[in-house]
C-alpha cells in the first residue's frame, strides 16, 4: 500500500486536469478498506462517491465534445475548483499514522 505522503502528493495535483483527476479517483477507490490509513470508512466512501460523480460527469462531457487533446479551458472553468475541494476533503480523512 502506498503511503499517505504519496496520496497527498497525487491529491495536490489531482485537479490539474481531467486525466490527473481520473487517475486520483481510481487510485483512491479502495483505500477506505485499509483501517490503518482511513479510520472513518463511511466518510471516506461518501466523499469518494462525490469524486466519482465529478469524474463521470467530466469524462462524459469530454467524450461528448469529441475527446479533444486540449480540454484544459473546459476543465478549469467547469470542474477544477470543485475537484480541488473534494480532493482536499478526501485527503483530510487520511490518518497521520499512515505515514511510514
Amino acid at each position: 500500500m502506498a503511503s499517505a505522503k504519496y496520496f497527498r502528493m497525487i491529491g495536490e495535483r489531482a485537479s490539474e486536469d481531467l486525466f490527473a483527476w481520473s487517475a486520483f479517483v481510481v487510485q483512491t477507490e479502495f483505500l477506505w478498506q485499509d483501517t490503518a490509513s482511513v479510520q472513518d470508512a463511511v466518510a471516506w466512501q461518501r466523499v469518494w462517491f462525490e469524486l466519482e460523480i465529478l469524474n463521470a460527469l467530466a469524462l462524459a462531457q469530454w467524450e461528448d465534445e469529441g475527446k479533444p487533446d486540449n480540454w484544459s479551458c473546459r476543465w478549469n472553468f467547469d470542474y477544477r475548483q470543485e475537484a480541488a475541494a473534494l480532493a482536499n476533503e478526501l485527503l483530510e480523512l487520511l490518518c497521520d499514522s499512515f505515514d511510514p
